[in-house]
């Protein structure tokens, strides 16, 4: 997929979780951005592994970078998995992950499509929408300074 669409898969996310923006939209493209350093590393190579990255978010859960680590999961590896390549489970020589067939080429009208259907999802139909029973606002509690950050950080996710 191209980055346009991971970018605004990743933003979705953060919209429907509450999440960090900049830290999700950013874990989006991290994959992509580890693959330009070291001029040896293939695409979809071992920054794509489906194992290491659910790993890293099992790891990183407690701490504020879970938010960019959902971003590369939900945002990046599992639009990949879309696509005819689709997504290595370890390393470049591992079996590979294709969700539905991998039907999917990168920057073809299908890709674009799929990316507007989730974001308007994300933004209009799932926009005002609330996990939270009592349809408290996390977000806007922390920010009016009625919760701390942390507080904020180990309730966004609850569903009860």
């Amino acid at each position: 997929m191209t980055w346009a669409s991971h970018i605004l898969v990743g933003a979705s996310v953060a919209k429907i979780f509450g999440l960090n923006y900049i830290l999700t939209t950013l874990g989006a493209i991290l994959p992509d951005l580890i693959e330009m350093f070291p001029k040896r590393m293939t695409h979809r190579g071992i920054s794509h592994s489906v194992a290491i990255s659910l790993v890293a978010l099992v790891l990183l859960w407690k701490t504020p970078l879970r938010d960019a680590w959902i971003g590369v999961v939900l945002g990046h590896l599992l639009p990949d998995a879309l696509t005819m390549t689709g997504v290595p489970i370890l390393d470049e020589k591992s079996r590979r992950l294709t969700l539905f067939g991998g039907k999917l080429r990168t920057a073809s009208p299908g890709e674009f499509v799929v990316t507007g259907i989730i974001a308007f999802i994300a933004f209009f139909i799932l926009g005002s929408f609330s996990v939270d029973a009592e349809r408290r606002n996390w977000a806007e509690l922390q920010h009016k300074s009625l919760i701390d950050k942390r507080e904020y950080y180990e309730n966004r996710f609850r569903f009860w």
